[in-house]
């Protein structure tokens, strides 16, 4: 763990501190050796270049204790799954690591995402739900030490056993602590038997760069708890004959100016489910209301050609 006021940083070129005085984050033009516990790490201070820009070297929480570094170099880490390349770490405030980015370009003007892509070497995983070698994003890990959540590269996808069976998976997955699955992002649409009838789990707009949000997710026991879906539902309540239905809603895409349907999802709590949108929320029983799930398909006209995957919602 480093604390910044009994390690002096050389070289500081910017900087911003908290009120008591402590620094807070830092760019250097001068090499300094930070010790952690997981070795040596020396921050990036190097100059500008395509690939890396005038970037932040260090953050430190308010107590003075590390918290995220940018390498100057691509350093081996030893992590609680094995030893792995970073140029980018965050830390808890405990000292322990809380991600880890085997490359850290930035992407742009000079640099692009192919570029990026030659330099990232594959990774073997083996975990209790699968085994397979994949690029990632990065990885992501609770204060124990045990994994939270892992990236996958753009255009990579992995087979996971599931407690609703197998699934090929892009973006990532989540993980309890003790290790079980609690969310997997699927590759193309899956259909699950779930309390309200058959429902086509896939979000076109899930983003690539978190795992921690994904459309299939599970409780602790391995039931199934949530599902993201573009689909619309109309509800009939047994004891009234009364209908309500819920849509998916619509937002501004800022890079096309067009408007697209936000998938809703739903949350099962026993005999509870809920349909969340992103202006509202419903709530029915399975017992006092039928479901007719209205399954919406046009996001395929938008999939990625077989040759180029970089932003991929499942062709």
């Amino acid at each position: 763990m480093l604390n910044n006021k009994s390690q002096p940083i050389q070289g500081i070129t910017s900087c911003t501190t908290y009120d008591n005085g402590n620094l807070k984050e830092c760019k250097v033009n001068k090499p300094n050796i930070i010790h952690t516990n997981y070795g040596a790490l020396t921050p990036h201070f190097s100059s500008p270049d395509e690939r890396k820009k005038d970037m932040k070297a260090l953050s430190f929480y308010e107590n003075g204790k590390l918290k995220s570094i940018a390498l100057e170099d691509r350093q081996k880490i030893k992590t609680p799954i094995g030893t792995l390349t970073a140029e980018m770490m965050t830390f808890h405030e405990n000292g322990a690591i809380d991600s880890l980015f085997p490359t850290n370009g930035q992407i742009g003007f000079g640099w692009s995402l192919d570029d990026e892509a030659k330099i990232t070497e594959k990774y073997d995983f083996q975990f209790p739900f699968g085994e397979f070698s994949a690029r990632i994003i990065g990885l992501r890990f609770y204060e124990s030490g045990q994994l939270s959540s892992l990236i996958l590269w753009p255009g990579e996808i992995v087979k996971i056993e599931t407690p609703v069976g197998t699934i090929p998976v892009r973006i990532g997955f989540k993980l309890y602590e003790n290790g079980t699955l609690q969310s997997v992002e699927p590759a193309h649409p899956i259909i699950l038997d779930t309390p309200i009838g058959s429902v086509t789990a896939f979000d076109y707009t899930a983003l690539g760069m978190d795992a921690d949000f994904n459309s299939i997710g599970f409780d602790e026991e391995g039931n199934l708890s949530t599902i993201t879906t573009n689909s619309d539902f109309v509800i009939k309540n047994l004891n009234s004959s009364q209908r309500e239905t819920v849509y998916q809603h619509l937002r501004l895409d800022m890079l096309s100016d067009n408007y697209l349907k936000v998938p809703t999802s739903i949350y099962f709590d026993r005999d509870q489910v809920t349909f969340k949108t992103n202006e509202n929320n419903f709530t029915y029983t399975t017992k006092d209301n039928k479901f007719l799930i209205l399954y919406d398909g046009n996001y395929l006209d938008g999939a990625c050609s077989p040759s180029d995957c970089s932003e991929c919602v499942g062709c």
